[in-house]
Formats: structure tokens, sequence, C-alpha cells
């Protein structure tokens, strides 16, 4: 894929069927799965309200040489919480081109794709109305270095987890209380997913 390809007037730009098979061929097939997710009132002002800069997101799980995944924290995120690092696709963006600007934007690393672990679709249904959005995982190595911010990102931390702490990660958001709780049970769904699909592939090659 191209950085100058457009997908602006495509009729379906969170998920194309087209873009995902390159990245089958590039990266092989992915995990994917399709949830319905009730939104709240975040959810819905970003759902449902001006669709803003991006189409779905990338999530980007960064193993380092010696076996860790980065994980980050943001200053806003409730105490002990972290998570996998994200960023958005662009409505004018092809989803490969995402991955490696956000990886750069938010870890400054030097980077190798290793596979396509997962996709994830969202239909967010409010009041009869129904919103889509994606998350689209890649695996990647990292060439080593520490993670370092290279914009504004608010992230405060970044520490390395082992692949099989990613459920006690998503247990950690699905069991955050008050106006943080729905937005933690819909993050634990990637991480979830990426689990899976990383066992699956451990299985696989033993």
């Amino acid at each position: 894929m191209n950085s100058h390809t457009t997908l602006v007037d495509l009729p379906n730009p969170t998920v194309i069927e087209s873009e995902v098979n390159l990245l089958v061929q590039r990266y092989g097939p992915p995990l994917r799965r399709s949830l319905t997710v009730a939104p709240d009132a975040t959810a819905v002002r970003y759902r449902f309200g001006d669709q803003g800069d991006r189409r779905a997101e990338v999530v980007f799980v960064i193993q380092e040489p010696g076996g860790g995944l980065w994980v980050h924290a943001k200053a806003h995120y409730p105490r002990s919480i972290s998570r996998l690092p994200s960023g958005g696709i662009r409505w004018d963006e092809v989803v490969e081109d995402a991955l490696m600007r956000e990886i750069a934007e938010e870890s400054g690393l030097e980077v190798v794709i290793e596979r396509f672990l997962g996709l994830l679709q969202y239909r967010f249904v409010h009041e009869g109305n129904v919103a889509h959005f994606a998350s689209y995982a890649f695996y990647v190595r990292s060439c080593g270095g520490v993670p370092i911010p290279q914009c504004d990102e608010a992230i405060t931390e970044f520490r390395q987890v082992l692949p099989s702490q990613l459920l006690q990660i998503a247990a950690d958001l699905r069991n955050l209380m008050g106006d943080r709780r729905n937005w933690g049970q819909w993050r634990a769904l990637v991480h979830e997913l990426v689990y899976d699909a990383l066992s699956a592939s451990h299985a696989g090659n033993p």
C-alpha cells in the first residue's frame, strides 16, 4: 500500500475488505471479532457526534528484544492502569501508514511489522442508531531501545509486561468503577483479542 492511497470516498471507510486482504497477504490472517457495544455519554459524543479525525485505530503490540511487551499509561488514566498503545487512522490514511506513524509518534522506536494479529469491529448502538469503529492490532518487533514519546501524547510511563499478563490488564480495565467503567470495559476487549491471537500463534509454533 502506498502513502497516497485515499479512502475518503469509499462507502465504508472503517473496514475495507480489499485493504484487509492486502494486509493479510503481507502479514498473515488476523483473529477477527465483531461485537456490539452499549456506549456511555462520552462514547456517544465520540461515535455519534463529530466524527473527528479518525476512521478506526491501530493497536501496536511492541515486543522488545528481551521478550517483553510495551504498555503505557497516561496522565488521565486511573491509578495503576496501563494498556497497549494505540492511535487513530485518519480518514485519508491507509492502515499500515497509520501504524508506522503512530508508533513513531508515541514511542520513537524503530520496529519491524511481524503479524497482523487481530481485527476487532464494534457496533455502538444508541437509541436505535448504530456507529461503527474498528481496532487493527499488529505484532511488531522493536529493534531495541526505550520508548520515548515524540509528540505531546500525555504518556507518563512505559513499562514491560509478559504476554501472559495481558489478561490481567484486561481484567483491571474491566473492573474500573466510576466514570471510566464503560471505557475500561471497551478497552479490555482488544487486550483479550490480542492475548488469544498470541496464544493461538504460540500453540501453532511450539
